[in-house]
């Protein structure tokens, strides 16, 4: 296969496009986004040399899953993010369909990016290959052949996503894998010495202990370490993004779905022995295959791609691009429970402040925004009471609070995108309620209480679209501060 064209038909593509998708008033202010085309899953994600590093799923020549490129940006703050040379292309033979996801580790003063080769045969068959690259001055990358070869005994060739880590001088990978029975599960490998692999297990999946059918692949794994924060002990995570479930309710109403497991990585068995239920990571529309690193101040930082698979009817497409990521977060647990809570450093981009507070029943407009953040507070609470966002011409989005059934409720129905499905997450009986909410021109990210829970979707309103109000069945009472971005 000549692969001397791939680079150059990326530079074209990039030149033909760019020019449209830069004026669609859709595009992000603060996530990262491909410079045309689709992006999906983060990769790589660490921080190296004083940088942080983001990779990422992005095919330059289309708004399809094809042509799978890891573009590559860096920051020094998660926000203000500078676009790279693309780090690695489909231009190997064992990568030659995709250059599909994974992880990053610095070990030595080098940058190791840990990914999927895709290949497929002319009738469809696919191959897989584990492979490294590395990087001295975290730009330019050698590429290594390929140390894991497809699959080991028992499983079908859907392996990928390799996350890695090192504990004790010995690295280890989990890793996403489907079982001859079409069942999703996650896998244990580890190195001496980074190069060359050795299988050691299945630790987890669809019918393996306490996990019964659960998705016929799982997906983008990670695995890490908190402390609880009310009881001070170590807690493992596993982090996986099952497909394949069948909605319950107000659970799994995705096309597919991310979520996490308390638990106990046993390497020696290994076991990743499950002390809790499977709980979805995020509420929203939009979220898949995040991925986590911890920074030099010691956070555990997560960042998801605000999409799902399968799910591409959205309206920039006819604009040449699709897709983000989200703004990162800071992952915690307390007593028991995960939490998402926006970095510190999303306050640097506090502009204009407006602030209201007072005795609310019916409907009151309180400003206007399309790119801010908004610090809500109600009490008093009796009735069903919320916020309504982006307003204008055939456009708004209403996070409400349904009092009856105890639940809050993100309806995007309103807007120019497809899906006009809600989501709900069951909060209970309340005195107090706050939400912290981020918007940006076709994102909303709102966490709940501390983020004690969190929904992410994309939005797609009239371009003028831009009231904020308030509304309360009941008097309730309402504080609001609302900073413009700068």
């Amino acid at each position: 296969m000549d692969f001397t064209k791939v680079k150059e038909n990326e530079k074209k593509s990039v030149l033909e496009k760019k020019e449209i998708v830069e004026k669609d008033f859709w595009r992000q202010k603060y996530h990262i986004q491909g410079i045309v085309g689709l992006i999906n899953d983060p990769n790589g994600f660490s921080q190296f040399k004083g940088k942080y590093h983001m990779f990422y799923q992005w095919n330059p020549l289309g708004t399809n899953h094809k042509n799978k490129t890891w573009a590559h940006s860096v920051s020094s703050d998660l926000l203000h993010w500078e676009r790279m040379e693309t780090a690695l292309r489909p231009d190997t033979w064992y990568s030659k369909d995709g250059v599909y996801s994974g992880s990053a580790i610095v070990d030595d003063e080098k940058l190791y990016l840990f990914y999927t080769g895709n290949v497929k045969d002319s009738e469809g068959n696919r191959e897989s290959y584990q492979c490294l690259a590395v990087s001295s001055d975290g730009e330019n990358f050698e590429r290594w052949e390929p140390s894991i070869v497809n699959q080991p005994d028992g499983y079908t060739r859907h392996i990928r996503d390799p996350k890695i880590w090192k504990k004790d001088g010995k690295f280890y990978a989990v890793i996403g894998i489907q079982s001859e029975n079409l069942e999703g599960k996650a896998v244990l490998y580890s190195s001496e010495n980074i190069k060359d692999w050795k299988f050691e297990g299945e630790i987890a999946g669809a019918n393996h202990g306490k996990i019964k059918d659960f998705g016929f692949m799982w997906e983008c794994p990670d695995y890490f370490q908190l402390k609880d924060e009310k009881t001070g002990k170590i807690k493992d995570l596993l982090v996986f993004s099952p497909q394949g479930l069948e909605p319950e309710g107000d659970l799994y109403n995705n096309k597919y779905q991310t979520g996490y497991l308390f638990g106990k990585l046993d390497y020696e068995k290994p076991e990743f022995e499950i002390l809790s239920a499977f709980v979805e990571i995020d509420r929203g529309h939009d979220f898949y295959a995040p991925q986590s690193m911890e920074d030099d101040k010691g956070r555990r930082i997560v960042v998801g791609w605000m999409g799902v698979p399968e799910d591409e009817d959205f309206p920039t497409v006819k604009n040449e691009w699709i897709h983000c990521l989200t703004l990162p977060r800071e992952l915690k647990v307390r007593d028991g429970k995960l939490y998402q809570e926006p970095i510190s450093e999303m306050i640097s981009i506090r502009g204009e402040k407006i602030e209201f507070e007072d005795f609310v029943k019916g409907e009151k407009e309180i400003g206007k925004g399309k790119t801010y953040e908004l610090i809500a507070k109600f009490s008093d609470i009796s009735s069903d009471f919320g916020l309504k966002l982006r307003v204008g011409r055939d456009s708004e989005t209403v996070v409400k609070f349904d009092f009856k059934d105890k639940k809050l409720v993100l309806n995007r129905s309103c807007g120019a995108q497809s899906d006009k499905s809600v989501r709900k997450v069951f909060l209970g009986d309340i005195k107090d309620l706050e939400l912290r909410i981020f918007v940006d021109n076709s994102s909303i990210e709102i966490f709940v209480n501390n983020g004690e829970e969190v929904f992410s979707s994309r939005i797609f309103p009239l371009e003028n679209a831009d009231k904020i109000i308030v509304f309360a069945e009941n008097e309730t009472k309402v504080k609001l501060e609302k900073w413009e971005w700068k």
